[in-house]
């Protein structure tokens, strides 16, 4: 009964468009977050988290939408888009799609209401399990947005794939992984779950919270999680404002003028990443604190919020550097700095993809010898891969197979 009353609650205050932060009602009732929450068990271990850059089958929306129609068309030509809506709305979001010459044939309705278009923000996170199985662990939406907060186990209906839901509050704008067990935050990852019992926003890094980061390895399969206070001193404290994974060996970081005022805190960010891991750092220009990280990796393609600023193809210019082998799309839109392409999309893992394990290149179920064969001779050019073939054998997920997809080969069939 208390559950329904609340439901009701929610459903009578939170009835029009939200923005991406706090009303001010919200923040007044901000208590009610931990009503939401829900706990299950974990997945089965040894768990690995999913990164943006993965193989993706589609990519979750809402309607109605927070991108233009041509975002969509572009997304559909190659992949699913699944779009949240109610079951009042479903005509309507299909004929604006249809209007825009959107391949229909690659649109799926998920139904259900939504209180926002900040599908990264609520959407599923996503892990492969100790059994090789594709799951959704989720969290507790750090908005009291009750219908935003039940979008992950919507998916999980909608695609038939394991839900488990770990207890702590969270935004997946706040939230990058790369893959491998590494994983980076801001200070809200600590500072919004009570448990923690810290209001540190200064610190790189803030010191440890072990109930995090015990949820982190438990859940998502995360032994090395970097949270750093956010250096735009922005109301949002969203990583994905000032940064972004490329690779499992690269990232991308803001930069300003040195007359710029979070310029020494930026800096401070650069250094850390770059003495406490192995990224290779690229920066891009944000002189008018434009949203260029905020962009979307779909596959071969990377999403790119433009201004029409005279700072655009510089921006462009440092993606194609980072990532050779991508088709570098520019896209306007209502983008603030705060606020663009990544935070109203969010990717869908290639499920097909992981009913073989990453490295079993023959699909044959054993992983041995015979693949580190086949992944020689699509490095020489002997073989061609089919499309599943090359994602089985990018082991490090960067979308180029050479001879660091075989030494890691080599190391998971040692067992290193």
């Amino acid at each position: 009964m208390k559950k329904i009353i609340f439901i009701f609650i929610f459903s009578i205050l939170f009835a029009t468009e939200l923005p991406v932060g706090f009303t001010q009602e919200e923040w007044e009732k901000r208590h009610l977050i931990e009503m939401m929450g829900r706990e299950t068990d974990p997945p089965i271990g040894p768990i690995r988290n999913i990164s943006e850059y993965e193989p993706m089958q589609g990519a979750l929306i809402r309607y109605p939408f927070g991108i233009s129609t041509s975002v969509i068309k572009e997304m559909a030509e190659d992949v699913k888009v699944y779009c949240l809506v109610s079951s009042g709305q479903q005509n309507s979001a299909f004929n604006s799609m249809n209007n825009a010459n959107v391949n229909m044939d690659n649109v799926e309705f998920i139904l259900g209401a939504t209180d926002s278009y900040w599908t990264r923000d609520y959407g599923p996170w996503w892990v492969v399990d100790g059994n090789g199985d594709i799951g959704i662990v989720d969290f507790t939406y750090n908005r009291p947005r009750i219908n935003d907060n039940e979008a992950p186990l919507k998916v999980s209906n909608h695609l038939n794939v394991p839900y488990y839901s770990a207890d702590f509050v969270s935004a997946g704008g706040n939230y990058m992984t790369d893959g491998f067990g590494l994983s980076a935050s801001t200070q809200i990852a600590y500072t919004e779950n009570n448990e923690c019992n810290t209001n540190n926003d200064t610190s790189v890094p803030l010191p440890p919270c072990n109930y995090v980061d015990n949820i982190m390895e438990e859940y998502y399969g995360i032994d090395e999680y970097h949270v750093v206070a956010d250096p735009n001193n922005e109301y949002i404290d969203h990583i994905d404002c000032w940064a972004k994974f490329l690779s499992p060996t690269k990232m991308l970081i803001r930069s300003v003028p040195i007359s710029h005022s979070q310029y020494d805190e930026i800096e401070e960010i650069v250094d850390y990443f770059e003495n406490n891991t192995a990224f290779n750092i690229f920066r891009v220009y944000t002189p008018n604190d434009q949203p260029y990280t905020n962009s979307l990796i779909l596959n071969d393609k990377v999403f790119v919020p433009v201004m029409n600023s005279s700072w655009d193809d510089e921006a462009l210019d440092v993606y194609q550097d980072a990532l050779p082998n991508h088709e570098i799309l520019p896209f306007t839109g209502s983008w603030v700095s705060t606020d663009a392409l990544h935070c109203r999309i969010k990717g869908i893992p290639d499920i097909s993809l992981y009913e073989y394990s990453l490295g079993d290149v023959n699909m044959d179920s054993m992983i041995n010898v015979l693949d580190i064969v086949l992944v020689v001779n699509f490095v020489l050019g002997t073989d061609n891969p089919s499309n599943i073939q090359n994602n089985l054998s990018d082991i490090n997920s960067d979308g180029i197979l050479n001879v660091l997809d075989i030494i890691l080969l080599v190391n998971i069939i040692i067992g290193n």
